[in-house]
């Protein structure tokens, strides 16, 4: 039986409807499976992840390949899958040139400090304490996976925080969701907003909402302007990478470049910096395009 582009001929509704069950089927399935796994291979006890304690490196390690399947499951399964069934573009052809894509990485280096700034101004805010139990949470299992005393661990936490989320979350929202949105609204500058929106809101770490949705705003622009969901996935990778790899004992000398701290002078330099290389990037693309 042929399932390409079955769904195709659907109505929007049905379609999304699709979405968000194959979604909802991928991710219980994907999640069972890692966890038997464990149970097959491992001597970690289920109870001892599902308590949130980490008595050691091999239970932070098991709850990282719970949330790398997961992560499969959640975000690249489902979308891929959808995209197959109603013969959907995700856009996957790459078509920018090396000098876009170095534009792009330099982009990721230098806007720090202004998502640091923004971070900082967000921190400010006064929020419910019933949302800051999210960032506690987060905050304490992010301690946890960072803690790494190996190539191998580090191996592993690029593999789980920056690959896998890179692809997963770029799939979903820029690759499905603002293609959706632009259709829908007929305005590509109000689906960008749209999706960085639901991109920093899931994440549900509300004292990192304002700078997660600016960089949603960059990564939306980078797909929109490139026409390829490869240059927002790389850029993506390279934000989270950094933070993950400047936590790294031999590497904490550079730690500077991933700080949550920044002056508004340092932030003003990154913000105009970020600016003159996103024009430099949408110029070179509008020639290539040309």
């Amino acid at each position: 039986m042929r399932l390409k582009g079955i769904f195709k001929d659907k109505s929007s509704t049905a379609k999304l409807g699709m979405l968000f069950l194959l979604m909802f089927v991928s991710v219980i399935l994907h999640t069972l499976l890692a966890k038997g796994l464990i149970l097959l291979f491992t001597n970690v006890e289920l109870n001892a992840v599902n308590s949130m304690q980490f008595p050691s490196q091999i239970v932070i390690d098991a709850l990282k390949f719970i949330q790398l399947l997961t992560m499969v499951g959640l975000f690249v399964v489902p979308t891929l899958t959808y995209a197959y069934i109603c013969d959907f573009d995700l856009k996957l052809q790459c078509s920018f040139d090396r000098q876009t894509l170095l534009l792009a990485i330099a982009i990721m280096f230098l806007i720090n400090p202004f998502i640091a700034f923004l971070y900082e101004w967000n921190m400010s805010l006064n929020l419910p304490d019933w949302l800051l139990l999210y960032d506690e949470k987060a905050e304490q299992l992010s301690k946890y996976f960072l803690r790494m005393d190996s190539l191998g661990d580090l191996s592993f936490n690029l593999l789980v925080l920056a690959i896998i989320p890179a692809i997963g979350e770029e799939l979903l929202f820029r690759g499905y969701l603002q293609q959706t949105f632009t259709k829908w609204f007929g305005k590509p500058h109000v689906a960008i907003i749209v999706t960085a929106l639901l991109f920093s809101a899931i994440h549900m770490q509300f004292q990192g909402f304002l700078p997660r949705l600016a960089l949603g705003v960059v990564l939306g622009y980078l797909f929109y302007w490139s026409g390829s969901l490869w240059l927002p996935i790389i850029a993506h990778f390279i934000n989270n990478a950094m933070a993950i790899s400047f936590t790294y004992p031999a590497l904490l000398d550079y730690a500077y470049l991933t700080e949550n701290t920044a002056t508004w002078q340092e932030a003003f330099f990154s913000f105009m910096a970020v600016g003159l290389l996103i024009i430099l990037l949408q110029k070179n693309l509008s020639i290539k395009k040309g």
